[in-house]
């Protein structure tokens, strides 16, 4: 008869070989893992769709841009910017994950459709005036200031949605 010592080192080592080869053979003939396929976004989608012929869709105070649209396509691309004349708003793509979004109102006298972008800063052709986009000393539409930041709104981009809240 074996003491148990002896049972153990002749049982042991056989077990774990059987154990190995067994939890290969069962593994190879599991089901591959189904690729995980994510569900679609609704409110996403609805989007898509209200902002899929003129590019935008407003609901009260809020913005929808369709990125895939035309008129604003140019802003998938980090330093164009769009003035949206219909909104008021001018678009600039800061970076890959941001679109800052101003009052296209020039502080000066209220041109809203002569703007070009350089170093930072929006300029007028109207007057040649250029404004920031800073936080402070917001430079209000149309009050004769030829200095200051142009008004900012929050804005935030989902897949090809920037959402802008006036």
């Amino acid at each position: 008869m074996m003491d148990r010592k002896q049972f153990i080192k002749k049982i042991c080592p056989a077990s774990a070989i059987g154990l190995i080869l067994t939890s290969e053979f069962l593994s190879a003939c599991s089901k591959p893992a189904e690729e995980v396929v994510p569900t679609s976004d609704p409110v996403y989608d609805n989007l898509i769709t209200k902002t899929k012929d003129n590019g935008f869709f407003v609901e009260g105070k809020i913005v929808y841009i369709n990125l895939q649209n035309a008129f604003y396509a140019t802003l998938k691309n980090v330093g164009n910017f769009v003035n949206d004349e219909t909104n008021g708003i001018l678009l600039l793509r800061k970076s890959e994950t941001q679109i800052i979004c101003l009052d296209n109102c020039c502080p000066h006298q209220g041109t809203r459709n002569r703007w070009s972008y350089a170093n930072n800063k929006f300029t007028c052709a109207n007057h040649g005036n250029s404004y920031g986009m800073e936080t402070g000393q917001i430079a209000p539409c149309n009050s004769n200031t030829p200095f200051g930041n142009l008004k900012a709104y929050a804005s935030a981009i989902t897949k090809d949605i920037v959402t802008i809240q006036l």
